[in-house]
Order: C-alpha cells, then sequence, then structure tokens
C-alpha cells in the first residue's frame, strides 16, 4: 500500500545542462573540502598552542618554586646591590654577512618537536582524499 502511493507522489524535473550543474555543484564541494581542510589545520594549532602555553605554566610555577627555595636558603641582609648604568655605545660600523650560512640554513629542513595527533592527520587525509576525488570528476567532465 506504501509503494502505491509513493510511485504516485514520483515526477520528475527536466535539467537544462546536466553537466554544468555538476560542475558546480563538485566546484562547490572542493571549495568546501577546501575550508574544512583549513579548519583542520586551525583547530591543530590552535591544540598545539593550548599545550605549549599549559607547558610554559608549569616551568613557571617550577622556576617560582625554585626561586623561592633559594631565597630561603639564602642568608637576610639589608645590603642592597648598586645599579650602574653604562651609556650606549654608538654602532658605527655594520658587518657584512656573508650569503653562505643563510643559503644552509634555507636547505636545511626544519623538524618540528611535537608531532599532531594521529587522529587530526587521518581527517585531513580523508579531506584530501575527497578533494582529489572531486578533481578527478572535474576533469572528467572537461
Amino acid at each position: 500500500m506504501v509503494k502505491k502511493e509513493q510511485d504516485s507522489e514520483l515526477f520528475f524535473v527536466q535539467v537544462r545542462n546536466p553537466a554544468e550543474v555538476r560542475r558546480s555543484i563538485l566546484e562547490t564541494l572542493k571549495e568546501i573540502v577546501g575550508v574544512l581542510q583549513s579548519f583542520e589545520k586551525f583547530r591543530q594549532i590552535r591544540h598545539e598552542k593550548i599545550e605549549k602555553i599549559n607547558h610554559l605554566r608549569v616551568q613557571i610555577r617550577q622556576a617560582n618554586k625554585m626561586l623561592g627555595d633559594l631565597r630561603g636558603k639564602l642568608p637576610q641582609t639589608n645590603l642592597r646591590a648598586v645599579v650602574v648604568r653604562e651609556a650606549p655605545a654608538k654602532k658605527n660600523h655594520k658587518k657584512k654577512k656573508s650569503k653562505a650560512p643563510e643559503q644552509k640554513k634555507e636547505k636545511t629542513p626544519q623538524k618540528k618537536d611535537n608531532a599532531p595527533p594521529k587522529k587530526d592527520m587521518t581527517e585531513v587525509e580523508k579531506l584530501e582524499s575527497q578533494l582529489s576525488a572531486i578533481e578527478g570528476k572535474l576533469k572528467n567532465l572537461i
């Protein structure tokens, strides 16, 4: 009974230039995947930033604790250190930098200390594979 009602309600709409419509849909999907990739990179950078801030907080707490211990172990005195201010010397000589060290720095790849989590990489890889599939479909339409 349900199938008969569904069959009677079915209708078709003619789409002019179906290839053009499909191409525009695929281009839109390509843009969406690009936005999702940039959002995933943003989330990853934000996560790394939070981790580094927390690590820095721990280090500051440890440094403050060590400074308190050091002050407790030093003897109490009323002497103050005299601050001597030196006049800033004018720099007339400019050092010439050689181009060889700059070239070496550019050629050596920089390594990240903190590797991104596997979960984020898999999501980015999924998005990249979807993007390549969409680009392949676009090439077939052209």
